[in-house]
Parts: C-alpha cells; structure tokens; sequence
C-alpha cells in the first residue's frame, strides 16, 4: 500500500472518536476515504471522508487566507453531485491568520464553512494538557489533535515546543495512538513550520515511531521508482528527438516525423526551426 494511503487511512482513524473537539469541530464521525480528485482536471481537494450519519466530511487546511470562498463551493458542488448527500466543509487556518470569511451569498444559494485559527489557539496549554493526561493516565481521544497541532498553535518558543511535541509522543503508551499522533503531525502539523523544522521533527519523529522510518522508507522507493521511470520516459523521448532531427535532415515531412516519432506535431515543428 502506497506511503500516502497508509497516513489517511491513519489520519481518518486520528480524527475519528470526538479527537476533533480539540479544536472545537464536535459530533464528526469518520467511516471511510473518499477519493481527493473531483470530477475535473482542475479540482483536487485536500482530504474527504464519509461520515456515519452518510454525509461527508470535507478537511481542508490553508497557509493563505481564502478570501471568496468561491473554490470550496465548487469543491462542494461536485462533492454533492458525485455521492448525493450533504457536506461538512471545515477550514483548518494555519500560520498567523485570524479572520477569513465563512459565508458566502452567491444569490440563488447561501454556503457556509466551518473555520479554525489554529494560531489563536494556546499550544503550550494543549501540550501542557497532554503531559498532565499522560502522566495521570488519562489520555484520550482530543488530546492526538492536541499534540499533533500544537506546533501551528501559537506557542512561546517553537524549538522548545518541538522538543515536547517529540517527547510527548515518545510517552504514549499505545503504540497504535502514537501512529495515529505522528500521522496526523506529518499530515496537518507540519503545515506552517519552516524547512528546518521539519526536518528536525521528523527526525525526532523516526526515534518514536518505527511507522515513521517504515513510511520514509517506502516513500522514497516510490520516489527511486518514479526517477526511474521519468528517467526511462525521458530517454525515450531523447530517443525520439535525434531520430527526428536525422528524418528532418533528409527532407521528410513535418507530419510524417511526428506520426513515425509520435512526438507532438508542435514539438517536430520546433526541431524544424533550429
């Protein structure tokens, strides 16, 4: 199974059984994926999933504020039309935003999403929460949202903040919770922190989590796989190019060395001009 597929099907179990009331999102339920690509080139969506009561659940998480809100409904319309039911669209706003719109009149229909400025959140009191339930043990389901958000909460010092979030996973006692905890991170906590720092935290991620290392792993041979393959596409083509050229060379037609190459007609063209 694909290293993506595996962090949402994780990330649905995450922020399945109330984990979302950490951040004020209540009675979301989750019980299956739904596919990211909507009926058109040009629409792909962050993360869906079917809830219990049979609608959807629409996550989406921004660095930038979404100012007309004309995209989520166009993602939600066809969401609708695709799986007939009705949507839940929430808005996780990382980053130092605070206000973005949530409502939109568009005359012949009123659409409405849910917004959460993560940054307006207190990380140090959530990361404070989760050590005091840890120790009691009295973890429960929030406090995976606690801890996999905290870094996109405002926090005082983010390289002490990243230390607890490290050391604080490493304390959950299920391992199966502290999968859960890590692919949420690597999913919606990362967002917002410099290069530096996740690096950083996935480091100290792989010393907690063996799924981290195991993820990593498969995804960089899916990354050695895809090099492989645009490496074998790109030879080819190189290919094609220098037999073009010699067929050009010798006076055949533009049409008839696209058609013998199958190199886009434009493509031949240029060669032609050089």
């Amino acid at each position: 199974m694909a290293a993506k597929d595996v962090m949402m099907k994780l990330l649905m179990r995450a922020l399945s059984q109330g984990a979302l009331g950490a951040v004020g999102i209540f009675n979301v339920e989750l019980t299956e994926s739904l596919p990211n690509d909507l009926p058109a080139n040009t629409l792909s969506i962050d993360t869906a999933w079917r809830m219990m009561d049979g609608r959807i659940f629409h996550l989406e998480y921004q660095s930038t504020r979404e100012t007309t809100l004309h995209r989520f409904l166009e993602y939600d319309a066809r969401l609708a039309h695709a799986y007939s039911t009705t949507i839940r669209t929430v808005v996780l706003y990382h980053e130092a935003i605070h206000w973005a719109p949530s409502t939109l009149d568009i005359g012949t229909a009123q659409y409405a999403v849910e917004n959460v400025f993560l940054n307006t959140l207190d990380g140090d009191e959530a990361l404070r929460t989760v050590a005091a339930h840890l120790q009691a043990g009295q973890w429960n389901t929030k406090d995976r949202l606690r801890l996999a958000l905290a870094l996109n909460m405002h926090v005082d010092q983010m390289s002490t903040a990243l230390e607890q979030v490290a050391s604080l996973i490493g304390q959950v006692p299920d391992p199966d919770e502290r999968d859960l905890v890590v692919s949420a991170v690597l999913v919606l906590g990362e967002n917002g922190l410099t290069k530096a720092q996740r690096i950083r935290l996935r480091k100290e991620l792989r010393q907690v989590s063996k799924m981290v290392e195991e993820l990593m792993e498969e995804g960089r041979e899916e990354g050695r796989q895809e090099g492989r393959q645009e490496g074998r596409e790109e030879g080819e083509r190189r290919r094609a190019v220098a037999i073009a050229r010699k067929l050009l060379a010798r006076g055949e037609s533009v049409e008839k060395v696209a058609d013998l190459t199958e190199l886009p007609l434009a493509d031949v063209q240029q060669l032609q001009t050089r």
